[in-house]
């Protein structure tokens, strides 16, 4: 697994207590709309949840690629700032999520007050999967619950845009959605040992600062290679040597 993508699972994983608090009240909507015979069952209760979060991820997904896509397309047109300045957008975010893993600042919750405009067009679609009623329901909850404004999920997105790809960006949310899945699919003593090993200050603090230099790394990555295509825009073509036709000779 690249760098990148390990940057992306440790993200979701280590990230996912957010997620708890975002999407815990529409997973406990979702688990009490549930026919009876269903709801008796665990099986099935973790079939509707699975489907939910599947959901969810496609929607990362769909997200990820676009924006990765994004910069693909932009790349060629030889606008030299548009690729450099999302990079260095991205390794902003992704230096402010250091700090917010690591304990230390909860700076990417102003990203989330960004979100919010988006997020009262799209809402509305969730009432016609509530209340959950069937496999499909759960799954297209998921699918539209997946737009919900979350710091994490766009420090994730700035991460799938730097790969300048839409199927590598598509890959990054993938990762980043499965890391977020075990929190938001286990239950009881299993969830409470996760969210424990995750509050472990050392851990925490050890992935903050891994995500931070990831974050610095990408910014350097950027100022760099604009400055190198900048200077190479700057150096005039160098001409081919003069060829001297041979005088002929009587």
């Amino acid at each position: 697994m690249t760098p990148t993508l390990l940057t992306a699972l440790a993200i979701g994983f280590l990230g996912s207590t957010h997620c708890i608090g975002m999407c815990g009240g529409i997973i406990t909507a979702l688990n009490a709309g549930l026919p009876p015979f269903h709801a008796r069952s665990d099986f099935l209760k973790a079939v509707y949840n699975l489907l939910y979060n599947a959901g969810r991820i496609v929607s990362y997904c769909l997200a990820g690629a676009g924006l990765g896509w994004v910069a693909q397309t932009s790349s060629p047109l030889m606008l030299d700032m548009v690729l450099p300045v999302g990079q260095l957008i991205s390794a902003a975010i992704l230096i402010s999520l250091g700090f917010y893993i690591g304990g230390w600042n909860s700076a990417i919750v102003w990203l989330e007050r960004l979100g919010q405009y988006f997020w009262k067009f799209i809402q509305p679609f969730g009432k016609y999967f509530l209340p959950v009623r069937s496999p499909l329901h759960a799954f297209g909850l998921g699918v539209v619950w997946g737009w919900l404004p979350c710091g994490l999920v766009y420090s994730a997105l700035a991460l799938a845009m730097t790969t300048g790809s839409g199927t590598d960006g598509g890959a990054v949310m993938l990762v980043f959605g499965l890391g977020t899945l075990p929190m938001l699919m286990v239950m009881g003593r299993a969830a409470d040992f996760l969210k424990n090993l995750i509050r472990k200050s050392t851990l925490r603090r050890g992935a903050g600062m891994a995500v931070m230099l990831f974050g610095v790394y990408t910014a350097a990555n950027a100022l760099g290679g604009a400055g190198h295509d900048h200077g190479a825009q700057m150096q005039p073509d160098h001409q081919a040597p003069q060829q001297h036709m041979p005088v002929p000779t009587e």
